[in-house]
């Protein structure tokens, strides 16, 4: 235990920073430190958001682009069959891919969907309707801007060119192959979506079934004891209750759990297992994930660029304000999540850094995550690398 790293987020959980967190920092592939602060344990499974995003999604896409089964240059018009604007003869792939498709960064459709058809095909339909409706604010390809719209668009698909759900493709191409058990998505079970019991005392501590794929898995989990720790989120209005044990993100729950821009749990050290996947695709080296489109989309950059910019659905750190701190490479991809989990990625230094925290729990106003990111980044890379 490094007593500066542990000071630091001792002091986080003490300020109110977040109740539970996880780290993990690797050099060369092999974990240097590891550890569990706060309301957390080792085992406990947080919800990433929209780490979902590289992790999920723009993973499998490349994998599909590998496969033959896709195009970064198709457009959204050929694929889905209500993206009917203009625009979507123009929108391509790889612009939902590297955020640059012109869509929005959010809206809450979710608003709009009666609670009744949550976690519904007929919802899920309306859902993808609203964002096929949505227009974009500028033309496609002309600038970068992060979308959670073009995420949504890009996991359908993902699943019209793989040829089955988000998260039956994720546990089949990406989970069992590199041995993550504890990455999953958990589908929308109506029964929880109409209880009217809240649950407003919840810990990580407290274990909870995790449904994953439709109702006989369900059932096989819950007769096998099949029981998670999860480190709970929001006390959301919305839902009337606090959110543990089934996706935080609005959007992502009224599409029935599973969904391109967000949805998936994990712990700490399955996301150092996945980060050790793509160190090993960047050098050539993977068996899981394929080199050609992965290596080409991350070349390596002469400077870190002045704004945000992303490749392969990775974010890379701006020279101002990173959240990855000071001492991350020009070479580096990282990405964040809402809920207040990270990973940062230097591929010249042969380093990540796995953060995964709950910040968002028991308010999503709660900032102080912001501060502190780039704050521990300096202070692990001082410690334990440079």
């Amino acid at each position: 235990m490094n007593k500066n790293i542990d000071r630091e987020f001792k002091q986080a959980v003490e300020d109110g920073a977040f109740p539970a967190a996880q780290l993990c920092v690797a050099k060369g592939g092999d974990v240097i430190y590891s550890a569990s602060y706060g309301q957390a344990r080792d085992d406990t499974c947080f919800d990433i958001a929209s780490l979902t995003k590289p992790i999920a999604t723009a993973t499998l896409t490349t994998m599909l682009v590998h496969d033959g089964l896709l195009k970064l240059d198709d457009t959204v018009y050929q694929w889905l069959a209500g993206a009917r604007l203009p625009a979507h003869r123009q929108m391509t792939v790889g612009q939902l891919l590297d955020h640059r498709s012109g869509l929005a960064a959010w809206q809450p459709f979710y608003r709009s969907l009666p609670m009744a058809l949550v976690g519904t095909e007929e919802g899920k339909h309306i859902m993808l309707e609203e964002c096929y409706a949505e227009e974009p604010t500028g033309a496609p390809g002309a600038k970068t801007l992060y979308s959670d719209i073009g995420y949504i668009m890009l996991g359908e698909i993902v699943e019209q060119a793989g040829g089955m759900r988000l998260d039956d493709l994720f546990a089949q191409r990406i989970a069992r192959p590199l041995g993550i058990a504890n990455t999953f998505f958990v589908r929308v079970d109506q029964a929880a979506v109409n209880t009217s019991s809240r649950r407003t005392t919840t810990s990580p501590d407290q274990h909870v079934p995790t449904p994953k794929h439709g109702a006989q898995s369900r059932s096989r989990a819950r007769k096998a004891g099949e029981h998670r720790r999860f480190a709970p989120t929001e006390d959301c209005p919305w839902r009337d209750r606090v959110m543990h044990g089934e996706v935080h993100d609005q959007n992502a729950f009224a599409l029935g759990g599973v969904a391109g821009h967000a949805g998936l749990f994990s712990t700490a050290q399955d996301v150092h297992r996945f980060a050790l996947e793509i160190y090993r695709c960047y050098r050539g080296e993977s068996k899981v994930i394929p080199s050609d489109p992965m290596r080409c989309e991350l070349g390596e950059p002469r400077q870190k660029p002045a704004t945000e910019t992303y490749c392969a659905g990775w974010n890379r750190p701006s020279r101002k304000n990173s959240s990855s701190g000071r001492s991350f490479s020009p070479n580096s991809i990282g990405h964040l999540a809402y809920t207040g989990c990270s990973l940062w990625m230097d591929l010249q230094r042969d380093f990540w850094v796995v953060l995964l925290t709950n910040r968002v729990h028991p308010t999503s106003t709660n900032q102080k995550i912001a501060a502190f990111r780039p704050r521990i980044h300096d202070v692990i890379f001082e410690e334990l690398i440079g």
